[in-house]
């Protein structure tokens, strides 16, 4: 018996021990796992877009090369607040010419990179480059510029896209124009479509009100002095209905 209760006690020493020893080889092997695959890494939370189903305008814009009005989106973030209004010229999808001019006024959501056009951009199929980009004088200060070429079913097309920040108020004007062909974008062209874009509502936003009446004061009219040698198209906005009144014998 005192040599079986030997033999017992000997027998569970030692599985205790294999015990032991596997329990630091598995510790051992998970530190060095951990190791190798580095700190976790924080995952940034996703942020959703939505579009607004019954869109009410607060900017108006009209380019005379486009004969159909433009597609007016609004785009609202479900967390940050941001909001962006998309104003589409043309069917982005087709090899015809077409533009998007989007108004980005962002709100906590993270910021975009600050090259980045937001407007429609996944639509174009985009090649290398032309040049590197320069600013164009609009009304609303200098507006960068960049040209780049769109892989379009029916051929390559020369496209321009611009962007604008401004820091106060949080707004961001961007777009991009695409010729029909390889035609090189003519600058003025977009420099005059920034002189028609216009605001129509935004009383709950006075700052954004400011800087479109600022930008008014800067209008160049296309590139001339006068508005009557070279106006741009006839609007119907606040500010054109408190400076352009009714005149009798005027239609």
């Amino acid at each position: 018996m005192r040599m079986f209760v030997g033999e017992v006690h000997a027998a569970t020493l030692r599985v205790g021990v294999y015990l032991c020893a596997l329990a630091a080889m598995c510790l051992i092997a998970t530190e060095a796992i951990t190791r190798y695959q580095g700190p976790p890494v924080a995952t940034m939370p996703t942020y959703d877009w939505v579009e607004s189903n019954k869109p009410l305008p607060a900017f108006a814009m009209t380019m005379p090369e486009f004969e159909e009005a433009p597609r007016y989106a609004i785009w609202r973030h479900s967390d940050g607040g941001g909001r962006k209004d998309i104003l589409t010229f043309g069917d982005p999808a087709s090899g015809g010419a077409t533009a998007v001019v989007e108004l980005y006024r962002s709100g906590v959501e993270p910021d975009p990179e600050a090259d980045i056009v937001t407007a429609s951009i996944p639509e174009l199929r985009l090649s290398e480059r032309l040049v590197m980009p320069t600013t164009i004088a609009t009304k609303f200060g200098d507006v960068a510029v960049d040209s780049f070429t769109d892989s379009a079913p029916g051929g390559t097309r020369s496209c321009l896209r611009f962007w604008r920040t401004f820091e106060d108020p949080k707004l961001e004007i961007s777009g991009w124009f695409c010729n029909a062909s390889e035609a090189m974008v003519d600058r003025g062209m977009i420099a005059c479509a920034l002189d028609r874009l216009t605001l129509v509502a935004a009383a709950s936003e006075p700052k954004i009100g400011a800087l479109f009446a600022q930008a008014e004061l800067k209008r160049n009219f296309c590139g001339t002095n006068s508005v009557f040698i070279a106006a741009t198209h006839k609007r119907v906005d606040w500010i054109n209905a408190s400076r352009d009144p009714k005149l009798r014998g005027r239609q």
